[in-house]
């Protein structure tokens, strides 16, 4: 798969000149377990997005399953130049764990830290997920406590979605699960908000902490509106305009596509100003800062820009921050996030 990679980033560049003159910020190895694949193929990798030019400082972060790495493995991925690594820990509960289907208990999770440790990481991110049927004040605080012992640098925290195509949306129907009530989650999820930054973490986007210096690089590229490059099967990449454009999904057409250096999209897509409009609300209100209204008013104008003060007054103020520079949810605001973005996003010229 590295050598197929490699390829279609090369007939990328090739094609579209672009991608090769900016400076890369981020890579990131995501998607499925990227820790099966060996160092060696990861370093190759690497070496190919090395050579588009201006690297320093990039943040190379490989996502891993606790117990899917060995300090071996772990030593190796970071001399072939992984320095971020984000653990899908979820839960240290063997409760919800099975719930989710995990293969690694709470041990390995911590194992897997340890190790991350020895083999010199200092850039440590852990994944929780609340919000499972059964959960219970205790059992989530306790998961907070063994997350904080660990030390991370990053916390990326979930909130478990019932969605009808899922196994959990099914069993909500047919009611043979009972998802927790909006208000319990509420309370579990400001619960971690101020256990989490009186530990020393920032909470700087709807559901990510970070201690000072950590935040993601990757993560603020999405929320700042930049470009990113996806490539592999069913890689979404974005020109940091307008235009999107998608892979192919089956393995085998990826395969058949790179080798006859043909391109890899199969679906391209530009949104239109009321999509890009509602994007351009909901990516900045999940950060702490916020949308500053002088970046409204130089891309948006100033009808629409006054429309959407005059939205976010009628919020209630328990949701929000309004001053004269920006409007900003509050902890509370950003659990409901997805309200309040449909409350806010018809701002328009009317």
């Amino acid at each position: 798969m590295s050598g197929l990679i490699l390829k279609e980033l090369s007939a990328v560049v090739s094609r579209e000149s672009s991608w090769a003159k900016s400076p890369v910020n981020s890579v990131y190895f995501g998607g499925g377990t990227p820790s099966l694949h060996s160092a060696e193929q990861i370093a190759s990798l690497l070496n190919g997005v090395w050579k588009l030019g201006d690297v320093q400082n990039c943040e190379v972060t490989l996502e891993a399953n606790p117990g899917t790495l060995t300090l071996e493995s772990l030593k190796a991925l970071r001399a072939a130049g992984v320095n971020r690594l984000s653990l899908g820990a979820q839960s240290f509960s063997p409760r919800k764990l099975h719930l989710l289907y995990r293969d690694h208990d709470a041990e390995q999770t911590i194992e897997t830290v340890r190790h991350a440790r020895a083999a010199g990481f200092s850039n440590l991110s852990l994944d929780l997920i609340f919000g499972l049927p059964g959960e219970t004040r205790e059992e989530w605080q306790s998961d907070i406590e063994q997350l904080l012992a660990l030390e991370p640098e990053h916390v990326s925290l979930y909130n478990l979605e019932y969605h009808e195509a899922t196994p959990y949306g099914r069993w909500l129907e047919q009611g043979l699960i009972e998802a927790p009530q909006q208000d319990f989650e509420a309370e579990l999820f400001l619960f971690t908000h101020e256990t989490l930054e009186t530990a020393g973490f920032e909470h700087y986007e709807v559901s990510n902490f970070a201690r000072q210096g950590f935040r993601s690089v990757h993560n603020q590229v999405y929320w700042e509106g930049k470009p990113y490059l996806g490539l592999g099967p069913s890689a979404h990449s974005f020109d940091g305009h307008a235009r999107r454009f998608a892979n192919v999904a089956d393995l085998h057409e990826y395969e058949r596509r790179v080798v006859a250096n043909e391109s890899c999209i199969e679906r391209e897509w530009q949104n239109n100003e009321s999509e890009r409009w509602e994007e351009w609300i909901s990516v900045r209100l999940r950060r702490k800062e916020g949308i500053s209204w002088n970046a409204c008013h130089d891309e948006w104008g100033g009808v629409r820009a006054r429309a959407l003060w005059a939205k976010a007054a009628r919020l209630p103020s328990h949701l929000r921050v309004l001053d004269e520079e920006s409007f900003r949810l509050t902890p509370e605001g950003w659990f409901v996030e997805n309200e309040v973005v449909i409350a806010s996003v018809d701002a328009g010229p009317g």
